[in-house]
């Protein structure tokens, strides 16, 4: 059902905003359960230094600009 319907009378257009408006108190009372999150478990990361993380992840750009060329 579309919002609103350019093809209805007036009258057919108040009788529909009517219901809609009486339906509406009612969606406060409903119940909405959101769906289950997935459970997410953090990953343990090894302690090294930032300069050799650094270091590690350029030489791994370097390989790879290197097998591309």
């Amino acid at each position: 059902m579309l919002i609103i319907d350019i093809h209805s009378t007036p009258r057919q257009a108040f009788a529909n905003g009517f219901l809609k408006g009486l339906g509406s108190p009612l969606m406060l009372y409903g119940v909405f359960r959101p769906p289950k999150l997935q459970q997410v478990n953090p990953l343990k990361t090894p302690e090294r230094s930032d300069l050799d993380a650094l270091a590690g992840d350029w030489l791994k750009v370097g390989l790879d600009l290197k097998s591309a060329i």
